[in-house]
């Protein structure tokens, strides 16, 4: 099935299926609708994170509304990078020198994508998250974005910006999680395929965690 996707996945010959989403034994209905509201209500609730280890890299987990659900802005990165080449991603990078996570991730969102920070309100974060294939810590920045500003990749870096509704990626059957080797104190990779505006496109690794991350927030019960 690898095949049917535009992302290319190294899964293990011994990979196996993994643990359902948290909310898919939720109360029905709970991802019926996600309104911006929602994002905002569930993040303002939220605990802050523990004590972060060092981190490398930020990114903006963007959310705009659309004809009243909240979707997320993702980016498909070009086919020419050296490093995650047309990958679904969050618009972000590694921190500069003496940069504050939260600047990089904004900086990074408008040299990539073009959103302007001064139309992001930055609600909240769920802590860094481990980049396996390097053992880096990446946090990311959860943003809802004023009005629906036209957005224009930057073509050196971006090959689409693709906007995803919250509910699409929280309905039956679109994420899952597998094993890969022995680790077993290491968490399931995430995946996230079927949507249909993602299309022919699969999201995996690290930006699927955060998505995973960023759905159990908001779609944890009152």
């Amino acid at each position: 099935m690898a095949a049917a996707y535009l992302q290319d996945v190294p899964r293990p010959a011994d990979a196996r299926r993994g643990d359902p989403a948290p909310w898919s034994s939720g109360p029905a209905g709970a991802g019926s609708s996600i309104p911006v509201d929602r994002v905002r209500r569930q993040f303002a609730a939220l605990a802050p994170p523990h004590a972060q280890p060092s981190v490398h890299s930020a990114v903006l987990v963007p959310i705009v509304e659309t004809r009243g659900e909240a979707a997320l802005v993702l980016i498909r990165r070009s086919e020419h990078l050296v490093h995650d080449a047309g990958q679904i991603a969050f618009p972000g990078g590694h921190l500069e020198p003496g940069e504050e996570a939260l600047a990089a991730a904004l900086r990074e969102s408008h040299e990539e994508i073009g959103l302007d920070p001064a139309l992001v309100e930055v609600i909240g974060s769920f802590g860094a998250v481990e980049r396996r294939r390097d053992r880096e810590w990446v946090v990311p920045f959860v943003g809802l974005v004023t009005g629906h500003p036209p957005l224009v990749g930057d073509g050196r870096e971006v090959a689409a910006i693709l906007e995803v509704p919250l509910v699409s990626l929280a309905a039956d059957g679109v994420a899952w999680q597998e094993s890969w080797g022995a680790g077993e104190a290491e968490p399931g990779l995430c995946f996230f395929a079927g949507a249909g505006e993602l299309g022919r496109n699969l999201i995996w690794g690290l930006t699927a965690r955060v998505v995973w991350d960023l759905l159990a927030v908001i779609l944890a019960e009152a």
